[in-house]
């Protein structure tokens, strides 16, 4: 029995002395030199230990990686790597991992990841295509806050195994909010600028989303945010638009199908006659916002939030570099 008892003990023993030594961060664990973490989708993710050869299929993961890990250990970026109306990716970075790739199968396999990014909107039919054949994905979420996105950070952050390098760019973005924060803190309400974005289609940004956000922390009001509740779409008429009446009309850059013209869209909205009476036409205030900072989907968003701050207030940061 004695002997049975001191077997027990060392075969305990083993198993503890196996794991991880050093504390696992939050949302991770680990054991005998691997990890799993908890994607945005709140998918458990088993990982050998620190991915080598990582595919990314998001331009915001792209954005994130490239200053987290070494190039090296990047085998893939996604489609959008490299156009810069979209990303913060330059051609240079791009040409450096040499392969841009979309949700193809056979051709990720190809690549012998050991993790592959991918957006929560991806087809469950893909990721389980992806699983069956032993390569873990992590799916990505896109924030509805600059709270959300440094949280994203530290999801990815963990997944690749660069928690204090997530830790360094969180607080960068931190330290930058709230600098800037402190230079427009002298801004009182009535000075506050109204401001309405635009798409090709329509006018966008619905109360609550990432848009609204950024445009909150750079002392923007939303225009579409004043909307009442049952006017928060995604696409916001010319009446609302009247009725909001901004002060900045936010235009779109990216020409992301080559089938719009954007300075063509700039003359459509400054010549439209349902738009004459806007404070925004009527002052001549159509401001070019480019649609990587819009739409950013990494931790850039600070980049998006200074860009935008300096866009509407310029007063503000004159004689800046």
């Amino acid at each position: 029995m004695k002997q049975i008892v001191i077997g027990c003990l060392l075969c305990l023993l083993f198993i503890l002395s196996g794991c991880n030594q050093q504390q696992a961060q939050p949302g991770s664990t680990s054991c005998e030199g691997g990890y799993q973490v908890v994607d945005d989708a709140g998918r458990e993710i088993n990982l050998a230990g620190k991915p080598q050869r990582i595919v990314s299929l998001t331009y915001g993961t792209d954005e994130i990686l490239t200053d987290l890990v070494d190039s090296k250990r990047i085998v893939a970026y996604s489609r959008w790597a490299g156009d810069e109306g979209i990303t913060f990716i330059t051609k240079e970075q791009a040409r450096i991992v040499g392969c841009r790739m979309d949700e193809n199968t056979e051709k990720i396999l190809l690549l012998q990841p050991d993790l592959v990014f991918v957006s929560t909107s991806a087809s469950e039919e893909f990721v389980k295509s992806l699983e069956n054949m032993q390569i873990p994905v992590y799916q990505a979420g896109s924030p509805d806050s600059f709270e959300e996105m440094r949280e994203k950070v530290f999801g990815i952050a963990q997944a690749v195994g660069e928690q204090e390098r997530g830790r360094q760019l969180v607080s960068g973005m931190d330290a930058r909010l709230s600098r800037l924060q402190k230079q427009l803190a002298g801004l009182e309400e009535k000075e506050k600028k109204v401001a309405v974005a635009f798409g090709f289609e329509s006018a966008i940004g619905r109360r609550g989303g990432l848009l609204d956000d950024m445009l909150t922390k750079s002392h923007v009001i939303n225009g579409a945010g004043l909307l009442p509740g049952e006017m928060q779409t995604n696409h916001i008429s010319k009446e609302l638009v009247v009725q909001i009446n901004p002060d900045i009309f936010l235009l779109p850059t990216w020409n992301y199908d080559n089938k719009h013209n954007v300075n063509g869209y700039y003359n459509s909205v400054l010549y439209d006659p349902a738009y004459k009476d806007v404070t925004a036409i009527k002052q001549n205030q159509l401001k070019f916002i480019n649609d990587k900072y819009r739409y950013v989907n990494s931790h850039h968003v600070i980049d998006a939030i200074e860009n935008i701050a300096r866009s509407v207030y310029p007063h503000i940061f004159r004689g800046e570099k």
